[in-house]
């Protein structure tokens, strides 16, 4: 067994015996190793075949540097196993079940963007009876029923009017979702489960076929997920690997106890640690490590490294949101050298919009993870409907959205005659296209243009059979004079809007050249699997803004985490012990992407949503880190407090007395005017040495300690 490269720990958990195994492997421990390695054991030293092994993880890139380094380690060109995504796995098994749902084998896969506009639409159709809802809270009520029960009975009354109109749009919803041979993202997981919990010859084919499942990023799987891991790894061999520490995605259904509980889910399970990490300094560790070890629902471990130096980490209070970008911008351009990465995370992305500025008006280049993405565009998603019309003439909600773009003479009254004459007979839309002409009602004008369009859709799909994805765009572009359009619509834009369809036709190039033979249905699939955080470059040297979420599974040498301030980070609105937990777990995330060093910030003055609040407090979590771990540092980026060791100077001796100053950080003192408060910080020595102070009335105030009249309560 080629394990010379592991810790102990690792060897351990990579030949583990058969049966059930939790490895609990810590923020740069090297997971993604053990992950392999145990691979490549199964297939070297137990004899597995490659294709009973089922890898499954969260993200495509994940996925792909996955597939990609066990095909080294075990010199294959290709490789039979299944590694890819649990969005993936579930297309890959609804694709070979589709019968069972009452779906097309080449059903479409609609998106969040195709998801809000089908529940706008189907909003305006309700009854006035119905109390309306924001689309996006139906979406998400949606999105919870279905990881528990793809096909509720509702036997209990709703609670509320909010959940009867939720529960109606759910029927209409999937209504059109079935009338159009689709099914939505979360389907493709729930649905899944569903199957394999309800079609017992499903279950065991692929139990047979999977011996060995094996599990990346388990605290963050959701229901559907969980019971996909469950039913095919129960009566087998199922190794899975995660941090409870990790665990940040409950607002999107992943549940924390599936991790806890998973010796109780599978009696006689075997745990493993991985607490050495080869990533971050043994000071970014110390920190990250002292915040988490508050969070009482964990399994327990401490992170360490064996890596030698470092600098503190360090914290900076700004007076207000402004000097905090304006320091970061310039803490950067000092300490950045060539080919370092640098990322700078927040709670909420509204904190980007001020660093951008500071980073803009320095010529500095950044990225913002999250912003307006490439393929959320209208140019894209119009192509993007054309093309997966090709492939599903069923999809209504892609025919509704092209219908008349470019314009062609289908208008208002067009359409509402077209969709009626589809409801009359039964029919999909397309199929209308083809008939609407036998429709005396309709206006001649509209009767062409949709036999017209009719005409584009049929030539395109005998094109798209054969020809590769760019070919087919460029034809697509062409015959419905798409170019023209974009430079009628919009003139100030319509160049930026041209490049952006012209770097669509380079990607489907790309994908051409790296996906032979895939075509069509193969590039629309990739597409849908696709998510924010694939396309972003690590190596590139623009510094990355992002939210702490975006920022799990990376790493920067240096990173910045700004707006750490109580009522932002952790949220105002979470105040019960399980979520102040779950923000406890961000913000440690956050930390443990940095390798080389981590910078703290936050402002006591900020304006938010419109509103200026004077009196920030700094994160509680900063309290938690501690004054002896922290490098507090002043605007001009010099030491307010502590050498570069992190020693506090009320450790050294008062420049004028010769003794200690006693003041520190979570003292509480009394003032012999604003009465009873906290010390926030400290700075200076001798007698410049100042305390920044909160009091109980809510003032909060700089004093030179050597002259106030204060006294060290506790």
């Amino acid at each position: 067994m080629a394990t010379v490269q592991l810790n102990e720990a690792q060897q351990a958990a990579v030949a583990a015996p058969d049966g059930p195994a939790l490895v609990l492997a810590g923020a740069g421990s090297g997971k993604t190793r053990v992950i392999i390695e145990r691979m490549a054991w199964l297939v070297e030293e137990r004899g597995v075949a490659p294709r009973n092994l089922l890898a499954l993880t969260f993200t495509n890139k994940a996925a792909g540097e996955m597939r990609n380094r066990f095909a080294q380690r075990v010199a294959m060109d290709h490789i039979p196993s299944f590694i890819g995504t649990f969005h993936s796995f579930g297309l890959w098994v609804l694709r070979r079940n589709a019968d069972l749902l009452h779906r097309p084998k080449n059903f479409t896969i609609f998106d969040d963007q195709d998801q809000v506009s089908l529940i706008k639409r189907l909003l305006k159709e309700l009854p006035k009876t119905f109390k309306p809802v924001p689309p996006r809270e139906a979406l998400g009520f949606i999105s919870r029923i279905k990881q528990i029960e793809p096909y509720p009975n509702w036997s209990d009354p709703p609670e509320s009017p909010d959940e009867e109109t939720c529960r109606e749009l759910w029927g209409r919803y999937h209504d059109v979702l079935k009338a159009c041979g689709a099914v939505d993202f979360d389907d493709l997981t729930a649905l899944t489960a569903f199957l394999l919990e309800r079609f017992p010859e499903v279950r065991d084919k692929y139990r047979q076929r999977f011996n060995h499942v094996l599990v990346d990023e388990y605290q963050d799987t959701n229901r559907s997920q969980y019971i996909i891991a469950r039913c095919l790894g129960e009566n087998s061999n199922i190794f899975v690997v995660g941090d409870e520490d990790q665990s940040i995605y409950s607002w999107r259904g992943a549940d924390i106890n599936n991790i806890l509980d998973f010796a109780r889910d599978f009696p006689n399970a075997r745990v493993f640690r991985l607490e050495q990490n080869y990533r971050s300094a043994p000071s970014i560790l110390d920190a990250a490590n002292a915040v988490v070890a508050h969070n009482v629902n964990r399994l327990g471990k401490r992170l360490f490294s064996e890596q030698e130096g470092g600098v503190p980490v360090s914290f900076f209070f700004a007076e207000d949101a402004d000097v905090e970008a304006n320091f970061v911008a310039e803490d950067i351009a000092r300490h950045k050298k060539e080919g370092q990465t640098v990322a700078v995370f927040y709670r909420v992305h509204v904190l980007a919009r001020l660093m951008e500025e500071a980073l803009r008006t320095r010529r500095m280049p950044y990225i913002v993870v999250g912003g307006i993405k490439f393929y959320s565009r209208k140019e894209i998603k119009d192509i993007i409907a054309y093309l997966r019309l090709l492939v599903n003439p069923a999809d209504d909600e892609s025919l509704r959205r092209i219908l008349n773009v470019p314009a062609r003479g289908i208008g208002e009254t067009g359409r509402a005659q077209l969709v009626d004459y589809a409801a009359l007979r039964g029919i999909s839309l397309t199929q209308a296209l083809r008939e609407i002409e036998m429709d005396a009602g309709v206006a001649p004008r509209t009767q062409r243009a949709a036999t017209e369009l009719a005409d584009i859709l049929d030539e395109l799909h005998l094109v798209s059979l054969n020809a590769p994805v760019a070919e087919l765009v460029e034809q697509l572009l062409d015959r419905v004079a798409y170019r023209d359009y974009v430079e009628r619509s919009d003139e100030k834009e319509s160049r930026n809007r041209i490049e952006v369809v012209n770097e669509f036709v380079v990607a489907c190039s790309q994908y051409d050249a790296r996906a032979a033979n895939k075509g069509l249905a193969g590039f629309l699939e990739e597409l849908a699997l696709i998510s924010d955080v694939d396309a972003l470059d690590e190596d590139d040297n623009a510094i990355t803004l992002m939210t702490c979420h975006c920022a799990k599974g990376l790493e920067f040498d240096h990173v910045y985490i700004i707006g750490l301030e109580e009522e932002m980070f952790p949220m105002m609105r979470y105040d019960d012990d399980e979520d102040i937990e779950e923000e406890r777990r961000l913000c440690y995330v956050a930390m443990t992407r940095a390798r080389k060093r981590l910078t703290l910030a936050a402002a006591e003055t900020r304006m938010l949503y419109g509103v200026t609040n004077n009196h920030r407090q700094p994160s509680r979590f900063i309290e938690e880190i501690g004054e002896a771990r922290l490098r507090i540092i002043d605007v001009d980026n010099k030491p307010a407090r502590g050498t570069e060791k992190g020693k506090a100077p009320a450790d050294a001796p008062d420049s004028q007395t010769g003794s200690a100053h006693p003041l520190k950080t979570g003292d509480v003192v009394r003032h012999a005017r604003f009465g009873r408060g906290v010390v926030l910080y400290t700075k200076g020595a001798g007698s410049k040495f100042q305390a920044r102070i909160r009091f109980d009335s809510g003032r909060h105030t700089s004093l030179m300690v050597a002259k106030a009249p204060i006294e060290i309560v506790k």
